[in-house]
């Protein structure tokens, strides 16, 4: 059983390595990831439905995906054809095609969407800076920006794999970011100080079990908390959170 766990995490790890391999690799996956994140943030700041919220996923997770089969394609036509060959650019064509037809539909889908929010939001004067955001979404598109924090500063220290040990702490990021999320929702000093101490229960047990060092886990607290709390401070400054 044991052998079975750490094939099962080596295998999410080989996993998240072919994403940063791609990121690294490709600057239109760069470009792709860049737009990605900028459109989560954007669904920060306008009111966007749980079944729009799942569309605007739905379309970022087609694109990435296309674009990381296209990055695959060209490597194994590289390492089947190295000589130059017609058959070869008709496969890279087809599959770049491919990704330019999810990255229109996702256009589309993005003006549907956002484009009439944006121009009332643009035309409303004092409440331009009028911020609202559901709570569910927000808190989804924290904790994904907190992930994404953990495994790009992973992947440029070099320390650790994706999901287990390295600077820092993937699970006392995610631990204290949604124990800042309580804060903001509830004034009930006996719930804060529950979800609190869970959260030093997770970052205990990472440095009790020795994956991650009394360092890497403070870094992941403070990186976690820090999101979160920067991104409801904004909306709780300049907007409001609703149900």
């Amino acid at each position: 059983m044991k052998h079975k766990k750490n094939s099962q995490i080596d295998s999410f790890n080989n996993a998240i390595n072919g994403i940063l391999h791609a990121i690294k690799s490709e600057i239109h996956m760069k470009i792709h990831m860049f737009f990605a994140i900028m459109v989560l943030i954007l669904s920060l700041i306008i009111d966007i439905s749980k079944f729009e919220i799942m569309l605007v996923i739905i379309m970022i997770t087609l694109v990435i995906f296309s674009e990381m089969l296209n990055t695959a394609l060209e490597k194994i036509v590289d390492l089947v054809s190295p000589e130059y060959s017609e058959v070869a650019k008709i496969v890279k064509d087809v599959s770049a095609g491919a990704v330019l037809v999810s990255a229109i539909g996702s256009v589309c889908v993005g003006y549907l969407i956002f484009y009439d929010r944006l121009i009332a939001l643009y035309f409303n004067g004092d409440n331009f800076f009028k911020l609202v955001g559901r709570i569910g979404n927000v808190t989804m598109i924290i904790i994904t920006l907190v992930s994404l924090s953990v495994i790009l500063i992973k992947a440029y220290l070099r320390k650790g794999t994706s999901l287990e040990g390295g600077m820092p702490s993937g699970h006392s990021s995610i631990a204290f970011a949604m124990s800042a999320i309580v804060m903001f929702l509830t004034s009930d000093a006996r719930i804060i100080i529950l979800v609190l101490l869970m959260a030093l229960l997770v970052a205990q047990s990472r440095v009790k079990s020795k994956i991650h060092t009394l360092n890497e886990v403070i870094v992941g607290a403070i990186l976690g908390f820090s999101i979160s709390f920067l991104i409801l401070e904004i909306l709780y400054k300049f907007g409001t959170l609703i149900n």
